[in-house]
């Protein structure tokens, strides 16, 4: 994906797409809402953990609230001790010491001073000097730039639906609405207060043994458990992508990466610090004494930090190998011996109601061995201390005002932002998050139209049909193999802005009570939480509906998935600076073009590779063209690990190759489209180009984005560009300058 996804402080996090910098926050093509960056889509490799039909389980139900602030935060008491971690972090480092090239998305490393470069040394600086000076990221952001733009107005759209006229005139609409007036209903939230959670909270506390432990994953329904310290639920097969499988995997950690576990960073530390003073407050108001609820944060991160002796850190996750690695086949019965004491097969089978079946994935079974043996009665403190910390973190939001503004706080504190978003614009997202289909037709019909649906959807077949002569050109490829790859293109399909038939996507069976009907917003999670399990039990033996959408079209992202071998442009995504009827050529081509290029290159990625026409790990290449395609990858890796974007941080160009690889392809597609366009103006698309990346972040961001498989903005320029003959005859770039690269350095795959 291109993963651009903007950092709302109580939000957002970029998407696992195709990595950008939207305004903010989980990165993307176009960038994420709610806690995404734009993830590319439920086959590919990041999101493979979390198919598990997340939807379907409280966890991810919760995940998707990231909107109203469940990133686990902190309160506003640490702001002072994390902004110390983050100014020791900072202390000495000279942040523009960037090889080869100033990092210009660093908030503060462009500015009246920053002489202007030739932009035969550093185009995409000399291109967006002006607008990274100008450039101010909003209150309750951690980025901005031209894709940002475009997320916030997608976030304003959507928030209109609720604060115009919204006509709640069909069932799936008044859920909507009602779950807004939920949201809103602060008077209810204060007056329940802590309540709700403490409740909770209590139960576990509660709770005596390993086996009473047991039995209370097993015996509470799902949608009322605290939290869980497994995911378990459905995901697809890899081998065929027409099925699904039940699946266990690891539980979100508070560091989020293992690594952090091992030898943590600065960007780790400056969470840990956050999600401390958070929680501690949280469970103060729960009625622990401050050094009770210390101690419990205590005990959740020592018990996170045996289980990451043996989990997959996040640079794994982004690698072409990660699939086979997680693609790990268990029979019931090998299941059973393995998890032990540990109840994933009884929560599977009695709580959440899945049928018995012979084969389940279990993506890192070492974690799962060393989980098994931390479930002992000696360590039943730090487990339900585990819960109730997670607990607490993660619907602390959903409680009173003073706990929101906490949570608000510490997200603050982690993405390095300020300021608080307006409710309106927090709850829409969310609301758009849990329900994502009925907000999704109310955008549509609002907002998007046919004709920019057939423009954009007839540039993707001009892309589809370009792609056959790059793999016909492709000399390191042998004919058979060539055969392989346009089946495969042949047969990619299109999503394009919305869904053609919404039959698919109601939610009948789903009832919500406004606050006028005597509704509260708890219950009402726990509803969508119960309503999606139950939906997931009952889709799992039939075939996947492969034609089914699984992303809305007001997440601002678009994507390649390899499992259903489609790309996907949303409608949130293609509008504004991005997309709009009136572009010129150049315009199209250099901004929604290069995004539509970048995703279909994705399918002959090294992760896209592996997987077959009809969405299958299959690997379609003869051995020696897949040794010479490995080979290019590996100089591509070599090529980014030499960089820095600040000296003494090196990146890792073994996760960004997929992405590398999928920008030199789609700027490789539209320079082949260009040639054959009369009188194309190379100045005007080579600068549209580099303003589609006008981004900046705050340290904190900069810092979680160096571990993002989407190269730095800036880098998604220059890098690029230097590839091609086009762009370094054209402006005239030759040895010496800072933007030109021998034919013999140069690593485009395609």
């Amino acid at each position: 994906m291109i993963s651009i996804c903007l950092a709302i402080g109580l939000a957002a996090s970029m998407i696992a797409g195709c990595g950008g910098t939207g305004a903010g926050g989980q990165q993307n093509e176009g960038g994420g809402t709610a806690q995404q960056e734009t993830a590319e889509g439920t086959g590919t490799e990041e999101a493979a953990v979390e198919t598990q039909d997340t939807a379907g389980t409280e966890e991810a139900v919760v995940e998707t609230q990231d909107t109203v602030g469940k990133v686990e935060a902190a309160a506003a008491d640490t702001a002072t001790a994390a902004a110390g971690t983050e100014e020791a972090a900072a202390k000495d480092i000279d942040f523009t010491t960037g090889k080869p090239w100033l990092c210009s998305f660093l908030e503060g490393n462009v500015t009246e001073d920053t002489v202007q470069p030739d932009l035969k040394d550093d185009f995409y600086l000399a291109c967006n000097r002006e607008g990274l000076i100008d450039l101010k990221i909003p209150e309750g952001y951690s980025s901005a730039g031209t894709q940002a733009d475009v997320q916030m107005q997608s976030m304003a759209d959507v928030e209109g639906l609720f604060t115009g006229d919204m006509q709640a005139d069909s069932h799936d609409a008044q859920l909507a609405l009602n779950l807004y007036s939920l949201y809103m209903d602060w008077d209810a939230r204060n007056a329940a207060g802590a309540a709700p959670l403490k409740e909770a909270v209590d139960e576990v506390e509660a709770i005596g043994s390993i086996d009473e432990l047991t039995k209370y994953f097993v015996e509470v329904p799902y949608e009322n458990q605290l939290s869980q310290i497994m995911f378990v639920g459905q995901t697809q097969s890899y081998e065929d992508s027409t099925q699904n499988l039940l699946c266990v995997s690891a539980g979100r950690l508070l560091l989020s990466d293992p690594a952090e576990y091992l030898n943590m960073t600065a960007y780790g530390s400056i969470r840990k610090e956050a999600l401390s003073g958070c929680s501690e407050k949280l469970l103060e108001k729960f009625g622990y004494f401050n050094e009770e609820a210390r101690q419990k944060f205590e005990n959740c991160l020592s018990f996170e930090t045996d289980l990451a002796q043996d989990m997959l850190t996040g640079a794994d996750s982004k690698k072409p190998d990660y699939v086979s690695k997680i693609n790990n086949h268990y029979t019931r019965e090998k299941l059973l011996a393995e998890e032990g004491n540990l109840p994933a097969l009884d929560i599977l089978e009695k709580t959440m109601g899945y049928p018995q079946t012979d084969d389940y994935l279990v993506f890192e079974p070492a974690w799962l061995a060393r989980l098994n043996s931390l479930y002992t009665e000696e360590n039943l403190t730090r487990i339900k201390d585990t819960l109730i910390v997670h607990g607490a973190l993660a619907s602390g939001g959903d409680l009173d005002r003073e706990c929101y503004e906490w949570l608000n706080d510490c997200q603050n504190l982690i993405d390095g932002s300020s300021g608080m978003l307006p409710d309106e614009t927090v709850f829409s997202q969310t609301v758009a998050s849990l329900l994502a289909w009925p907000v999704a037709r109310l955008y549509v019909e609002k907002y998007l139209n046919q004709e920019d649906k057939d423009r954009v959807s007839g540039l993707i077949d001009e892309i589809l049909a370009e792609y056959h002569g790059i793999i016909g050109e492709a000399d390191f490829l042998s004919d058979e193999t060539k055969a392989a790859a346009i089946e495969k293109l042949d047969s990619i399909g299109k999503r394009v802005l919305w869904p053609d038939d919404w039959s698919k996507y109601s939610c009948d069976g789903l009832e919500i009570a406004s606050p006028g009907e005597g509704g509260s917003l708890w219950e009402a999670q726990r509803a969508i939480t119960r309503y999606y399990t139950d939906k997931s039990v009952r889709e799992f033996g039939e075939p996947r509906d492969k034609d089914k959408w699984g992303d809305s079209p007001t997440e601002f992202n678009c994507f390649y998935d390899p499992a259903d071998n489609t790309v996907t442009i949303l409608g949130a995504f293609a509008h504004g600076d991005i997309y709009n009827s009136q572009m010129s050529d150049e315009e199209l081509y250099a901004r929604i073009g290069m995004v539509i290029g970048h995703e279909i290159s994705h399918a002959f990625d090294s992760t896209g590779a592996q997987y077959d026409k009809d969405g299958n790990m299959n690997l379609w290449w003869t051995q020696e063209d897949w040794k010479a395609f490995n080979e290019k990858n590996a100089r591509l890796e070599a090529y980014y690990s030499a960089m820095q974007a600040w000296e003494g941080e090196n990146l890792d160009g073994s996760i960004l190759t997929g992405e590398a690889c999928a920008d030199m392809g789609g700027l490789k597609c539209m320079l082949r489209i260009a040639a054959k366009k009369e009188g194309f103006d190379y100045d005007r698309f080579f600068r549209s180009y580099a303003d589609l990346w006008l981004a900046e972040g705050t340290l904190n961001y900069t810092y979680s984005h160096l571990k993002d498989e989407h190269p730095l903005p800036y880098l998604r320029v220059n890098c690029v560009l230097q590839q091609y003959d086009e762009f370094l005859d054209f402006y005239g770039i030759t040895e010496g300058d800072g933007m030109y690269l021998a034919p013999e350095d140069r690593v485009n795959i395609w």
